[in-house]
C-alpha cells in the first residue's frame, strides 16, 4: 500500500542538504583535475553537507514510516473493536 502524502519538511530538507553537499563535492573535487591542489577550508567543510543531508533524510524518513505504520496499528486495533 502506497500512501499519497507529501514527504515530511525534514525529509526534504535532508535531500536538499545531501543535493547541494553533492554540488560542493563536484566543486571540490573539480580543481583537481587542473593540477590545483590547494582548496579553501570553507570548501572542504561544506562537502560535509552531504553526508548530514542524508542522515537527515534517513532519520526522518524512518521517524515518518514509524509514525504511520504506528497509526495504522492503532486505526486496526479501533477497527477489530
Amino acid at each position: 500500500m502506497t500512501s499519497s502524502t507529501p514527504p515530511r519538511r525534514a525529509v526534504r530538507a535532508g535531500i536538499t542538504l545531501f543535493l547541494l553537499g553533492l554540488v560542493f563535492i563536484a566543486v571540490d573535487v573539480t580543481p583537481f583535475f587542473f593540477h590545483h591542489r590547494d582548496t579553501p577550508l570553507w570548501l572542504n567543510l561544506a562537502c560535509l553537507l552531504a553526508p548530514i543531508g542524508f542522515g537527515v533524510a534517513v532519520w526522518s524518513g524512518l521517524a515518518a514510516g514509524r509514525a504511520e505504520q504506528r497509526a495504522a496499528a492503532a486505526a486496526v486495533l479501533r477497527a477489530s473493536d
